[in-house]
């Protein structure tokens, strides 16, 4: 892909008169922003609502970087994290601050896809609970940029480090709460419908996120037996011939734990790429939608060539079933992960059987041993076999709401 120069990525807003107050300009819940951009970022198209916010005649638009509506109180962090996407080809949402000719300003959530020779824009008006979090650690991250001499990239690691915090494990995740609460926050505005595909994918964000948290709450736990066989088998072999049994148990123990262990790991590592997968299809599906309504916008809107406007909706469209249709392989890649949780799942309770049967073959050769210590180690192994039961519950729960979210979700996909 072309190279973006510096100057697509510089954060300083062009020519723009400096204002002591500045007022918000008039942009409605129901209007929608277009644009499109050259691969270095300078404008070749626009609808009505784009001129009339940013107070811009076209004549003082076209073929200039998109940068003249940048607001000096947006973080360089955010346009790194937007560059770097798109420059790899992905599609990107994130809240922007801009400024209009006159020095009014104006919030967007932007949806920037990549076509060929550029990039797309659609933009709504944000008014859900995460743009007012949004807009606060956007204050207190430029406020960093501005007394620190901190390189964008090392500003964009801490806002995601920030986001993590606040609950989202990467920026991914992060934009596609923020489109779909957008999209949600807007058509109630409007008195639409709520859109039952949103609120699945949403459910399935939840599930998959707590799959995630308590395969590494396992993992954590487990770690924290993972030595005990090997000193109950130190103690075994100590004792010679009477402790031969104890010694060959806790070998049996360790290599199913370990073998558990394993399971979980690969467990892990699906739940991670059904995280990022269901994030990938909740934001292609939502950016769909909103791609789809702009080309309907486009068709009633009014202007002098009818032909840009017709060749812009035809962009759309053919956006918005690329769109459609990776959102749909994503999903794909979900139902296939789903099924490797039921495999795993069913692998882990097997194995734990064998290592319940070990569990009390040890307790009862500990009691002949009459050996304290023997006993309070095989304590433990119970321990880390109660952990384990009780996780794999847990997993089983969530592998059966995941699995009826999905079929739910097959239905309308």
């Amino acid at each position: 892909m072309t190279q973006v120069s510096d100057a697509a990525v510089d954060d300083r807003p062009a020519n723009i008169s400096e204002r002591i107050t500045e007022s918000e300009s008039p942009f409605e819940i129901e209007e929608l922003f277009f644009s499109r951009t050259e691969l270095r970022g300078r404008i070749q198209s626009g609808n009505a609502v784009f001129q009339r916010v940013s107070e811009y005649p076209w004549a003082e638009m076209m073929d200039r970087p998109h940068n003249i509506i940048r607001h000096p109180d947006m973080p360089r962090a955010v346009f790194f994290v937007l560059w770097d996407k798109i420059r790899a080809g992905h599609p990107v949402g994130a809240y922007v601050k801009n400024r209009a000719k006159n020095g009014n300003y104006y919030w967007v959530y932007a949806v920037v896809t990549p076509i060929d020779g550029g990039y797309l824009s659609v933009r709504l008006k944000p008014s859900s609970e995460l743009f007012a979090a949004a807009s606060a650690l956007y204050t207190s991250t430029r406020r960093r940029e501005t007394n620190s001499a901190i390189k964008p990239a090392d500003s964009a690691v801490e806002l995601v480090a920030s986001l993590r915090d606040s609950g989202f494990r990467d920026y991914a995740a992060f934009m596609a709460a923020a489109i779909s609460r957008e999209m949600r926050s807007r058509n109630a505005a409007l008195g639409r419908p709520s859109w039952r595909l949103i609120d699945l994918f949403d459910e399935l964000v939840t599930s998959a996120d707590t799959l995630l948290t308590t395969t590494d709450r396992m993992l954590g736990m487990v770690s924290t037996f993972n030595h005990t066989p090997t000193n109950l088998r130190i103690q075994a072999l100590r004792m010679g011939e009477k402790g031969r049994a104890i010694a060959e148990i806790s070998s049996n123990y360790d290599h199913i734990s370990k073998a558990i262990v394993n399971n979980l790991e690969e467990l892990e590592t699906a739940s991670k790429e059904v995280f990022s997968g269901v994030n990938d299809g909740l934001f292609l599906a939502c950016t769909a939608r909103l791609q789809e309504e702009m080309a309907g916008l486009f068709d009633q809107e009014v202007c002098d060539d009818g032909e840009t406007s017709r060749e812009e909706a035809k962009r759309l469209r053919q956006q918005t079933n690329d769109c459609k249709t990776h959102a749909a392989q994503k999903f794909e890649l979900i139902k296939s992960r789903i099924e490797h949780f039921f495999e795993l799942t069913s692998e882990m309770k097997r194995l734990l059987s064998g290592l319940v049967a070990v569990r009390v073959m040890g307790k009862v050769e500990s009691v002949n041993l009459s050996n304290g210590i023997f006993s309070d180690l095989i304590a433990d192994l119970e321990k880390g076999q109660q952990t384990l039961t009780s996780g794999l519950e847990d997993i089983g729960k969530l592998n059966d709401r995941i699995r009826e979210t999905v079929m739910q979700l097959d239905a309308l996909i």
